[in-house]
């Protein structure tokens, strides 16, 4: 028995240290099940062994008998002290649900406490999200309390009133279409194909966000204020899940008085099984052993519970049904505003929404000219954001001197001038030969080269007269930069100029070496970096074998330094860049 305890023991410890083999042992079926059952049956046969050591030998097969039964006996008693304390944690997380005869009627002010916040995004708890705005649009409904936190000690009231009669700070919920994403599905659902249900719930989605934009900039201003107000029913959403606890999802309605209107929740708990054992939990990923649990759950198999779809089936006027029109007058108000170049109209505010409406596709041809006349109009704006949706990497050649003039504009982010200048940086070859004044002056002025650096790269296109400046450029941001990170963008930038201009930029060699071979370089700051300049300076003119290397560099290492360089050299692309 000792032995065979042995054997069961180097098998368990096999599939303990290996999970993974088990998931792949169960391919074979009969290896997979041994070394799924091994930590089981070695705690066991330890304990019995231990047990049967105990007893007197001549009892023979009878002792071993009894070890075995008492091993497991003693198991249980030891496991069901846990068993007990997790049932009974479970029957307590239980409350009984609370059904409407009807829909129920939502008035006055809304306070939402919402107690899953743990599960939001960084910064959520701060907006109104898609059930905040489908409340504030249920009829009868004044105001929503959002009250956020396991404590729900951070409280902001939204509200809408009618347009003009506060400043319009431009508040707006976050992605109000979200709340599709709770509705039931539809009873035809299963007659359509796959193709025309994402067409139905697109289209949903974007007539829900074009009814929000057209409503703020037209009938109504959204405003937030972080002063409760004394709430006429209070919706409350938990969501609790920790470990060795219950989960607990639950979504509840109470009256001014604080009685329960409605309650719906899904209880689930694993409770440690009594006699215990081993249990194997297989993934492709992350196989692993845990101590066996029995389930416990006050809903079905699987059941997910969604508290927000749970309200939009028993709220009246929760459900919402936009209008199929909405997206056709946001573009006919915007092409209106855009056109009115007298005055800020207030259509204006729908272009960066609408621009986003577009998704992450190319626009048609009719859209994309009146994404060119909302970035050439400097009235609106933040468009970088959006426009990046449209054109991540590239853009059309006549935004050249739109996008200038975005760089200049003072109200333009610095996010926003570092986007526009790597769309630039990628225009055609060329295209810079003859720089405007604006564009000169993007260059000069070190407060906008700073966010624009990847424009630096483009004066490369006037050829030797290029050189100069770019030269003049890494001087600065040497002299005045004393971080890495505050030159790198206009180190690399230059790097990439130098590299295009090649030979006509033979006149830069001696200052770039310079540069290269101090001490504590000012234009590196790994080997990437230190490649991208050997490669700038190879281009420039300098024989590979003549490439500036540290000094206790070993012939093997400088050889494969040279014979790195002479790879990229033969596949340079201007387009690609260095790093």
């Amino acid at each position: 028995m000792i032995i065979l305890t042995v054997i069961m023991g180097f098998i368990a410890l096999i599939a303990l240290a290996m999970p993974d083999l088990v998931l792949l042992g169960l391919f074979l079926i009969v290896p997979g099940i041994i070394l799924m059952v091994a930590p089981t049956a070695f705690l066991y046969m330890a304990s019995a062994t231990a047990i049967r050591w105990l007893l007197p030998a001549r009892t023979g097969v009878k002792a071993t008998v009894l070890a075995f039964c008492t091993a497991g006996v003693l198991a249980a008693l030891v496991a069901y002290p846990f068993r007990w304390m997790g049932e009974r944690e479970y029957r307590a997380s239980i409350q009984e649900d609370v059904v409407c005869a009807s829909l129920l009627k939502l008035e006055g002010n809304i306070r939402l406490e919402r107690r899953d916040v743990l599960h939001w995004k960084r910064g959520q708890t701060e907006q109104c999200d898609e059930l905040c705005a489908a409340l504030l649009l249920v009829p009868g409904v004044k105001s929503v309390t959002l009250a956020n936190g396991i404590d729900c000690q951070h409280e902001t009231t939204w509200k809408l009133v009618p347009r003009g009669s506060v400043p319009n700070k431009r508040l707006k919920p976050i992605n109000p279409e979200e709340i599709f994403q709770h509705y039931p599905i539809e009873e035809n659902a299963d007659r359509l194909g796959g193709t025309r249900i994402h067409e139905f719930h697109q289209a949903r989605r974007e007539q829900l966000a074009a009814e929000w934009n057209l409503r703020l900039a037209t009938r109504n201003t959204l405003i937030a204020r972080d002063v409760a107000v004394a709430p006429d029913i209070t919706i409350v959403i938990t969501r609790s899940k920790q470990d060795s606890t219950p989960a607990v999802e639950r979504v509840e309605v109470l009256g001014q008085s604080g009685r329960t209107l409605f309650r719906r929740s899904l209880v689930e708990h694993a409770v440690v099984n009594s006699p215990p054992y081993i249990a194997f939990h297989p993934s492709m990923s992350n196989s692993r052993f845990a101590i066996g649990r029995t389930k416990y759950s006050t809903g079905s198999r699987r059941e997910r519970f969604d508290p927000i779809a749970e309200l939009i089936e028993n709220v009246e006027g929760l459900r919402q049904t936009p209008s199929e029109d909405a997206p056709r007058l946001v573009k006919q108000r915007l092409v209106e505003a855009l056109g009115n170049v007298a005055s800020d109209s207030d259509g204006l505010e729908l272009a960066v929404p609408w621009i986003v409406g577009l998704g992450y596709q190319t626009p048609s041809d009719k859209d994309a000219e009146i994404v060119h006349r909302i970035v050439a109009d400097l009235r609106v704006p933040d468009v970088g954001e959006a426009l990046r949706r449209i054109y991540p990497k590239t853009i059309p050649l006549r935004y050249r001197s739109i996008l200038v003039q975005r760089i200049i504009a003072q109200q333009t982010h610095a996010e926003d001038r570092t986007y526009f200048a790597s769309l630039l940086s990628k225009m055609p070859p060329g295209t810079f030969a003859d720089m405007t004044a604006e564009e000169w002056q993007v260059i000069n002025d070190p407060s906008l080269r700073v966010d624009s650096a990847a424009f630096i790269e483009r004066l490369a296109d006037l050829g030797k007269p290029g050189v100069q400046p770019m030269l003049e450029i890494l001087q600065h941001a040497v002299q005045t930069m004393p971080k890495w990170h505050q030159r790198k963008p206009v180190v690399q930038a230059v790097c990439r100029g130098l590299a295009r201009l090649g030979p006509d930029a033979n006149e830069a060699l001696p200052m770039i070496r310079s540069l290269f071979e101090q001490q504590r370089c000012p234009i590196t700051n790994s080997a990437g970096d230190a490649l991208a300049w050997r490669i700038a300076m190879a281009r420039m003119g300098l024989s590979i074998e003549e490439l500036p290397h540290p000094p206790s560099w070993k012939e093997p290492a400088i050889a494969k330094m040279r014979d790195q360089v002479s790879r990229r050299l033969a596949k340079y692309d201007p387009e690609a860049g260095l790093w």
